[in-house]
């Protein structure tokens, strides 16, 4: 996470809650979360995204050098027991563990077998076909954009830049690790 500068930003991160445990909004912005405990949670949360997107980093690097490919020899390989396929499935295991803390809502309760591998179908796996595989970690990475642009709203900081998206060889958008 950047490390925030601004004086006035800083102060009123910092500043003291008033009657009613909250602080004066920076220019009236409604959007900026007020409270000590909301700041908080929206800086753990930004906390877990910094964690998350590495390893989804890895995840795709991994899909696009061993499984991704076209043609049944590379889809047969996919099953096949291998260091490559053992890799895949360790990353894709460990991001499992990432993810689901961060879409879980808070009062969510328990959930039954069914309903956490309803939770885990976001995160690609080895048994999906690559159009699936694909979704998934195009669809986590919108998440965790998403996510951190709120956020970052929410504690008044600068919004990031938009993803700068380029063209890999087989045609299928990526992006750009800066």
């Amino acid at each position: 996470m950047p490390e925030i500068t601004d004086p006035a930003l800083l102060a009123q991160l910092n500043a003291k809650p008033s009657r009613g445990g909250r602080t004066s909004a920076p220019a009236g912005d409604p959007n900026i979360l007020e409270t000590s405990k909301d700041r908080d949670t929206a800086r753990n949360a930004l906390d877990m995204i910094a964690r998350i997107e590495p390893q989804l980093a890895r995840v795709r690097e991994l899909y696009n050098q061993n499984l991704k490919g076209a043609g049944p020899i590379q889809s047969l390989r996919e099953y096949l027991p291998s260091q490559s396929n053992s890799q895949f499935d360790s990353a894709t295991a460990a991001l499992q563990k990432l993810v689901r803390p961060a879409t879980r809502t808070p009062g969510e309760g328990s959930m039954s077998d069914f309903e956490s591998k309803l939770a885990m179908k976001a995160v690609p796996d080895r048994w999906s076909m690559d159009g699936a595989n694909e979704e998934s970690i195009n669809g986590l990475q919108r998440f965790l954009e998403d996510s951190k642009a709120q956020y970052s709203k929410r504690i008044g900081l600068p919004a990031a830049p938009p993803a700068r998206r380029v063209k890999a060889p087989s045609g299928w958008d990526i992006q750009e690790v800066h």
